[in-house]
């Protein structure tokens, strides 16, 4: 399952998202990918632990990051992504699609 995340995280409720995240881990591959103003949440380091330690992959749109001057900011524990590189995200890697 891949979690597409917009909004940014102080507007909603990131626990819930990762409660859900890590539920699902224990039975399929999960990750999450921050898009547009979710992209904060790849610069919150203790945030960015916590679904790590949870066994959910972390990935970050680089256009949106880049767009917002917070690229240099995004945690070593998220994987920076294309547009094409969200596509095989999409198409290849994740069985299911939340958005």
């Amino acid at each position: 399952m891949l979690l597409i995340l917009s909004k940014s995280p102080f507007r909603e409720q990131y626990e819930s998202f990762l409660e859900i995240a890590s539920k699902a881990a224990g039975k399929e591959k999960v990750g999450i990918l921050y898009v547009q103003d979710a992209c904060i949440a790849a610069t919150l380091d203790e945030y960015c632990r916590k679904v790590v330690d949870s066994g959910v992959n972390l990935y970050v749109l680089g256009e949106d990051c880049q767009a917002r001057g917070l690229l240099e900011k995004v945690q070593k524990s998220v994987k920076v992504v294309s547009f094409e590189g969200w596509v095989r995200l999409v198409m290849d890697e994740y069985e299911r699609i939340v958005s």
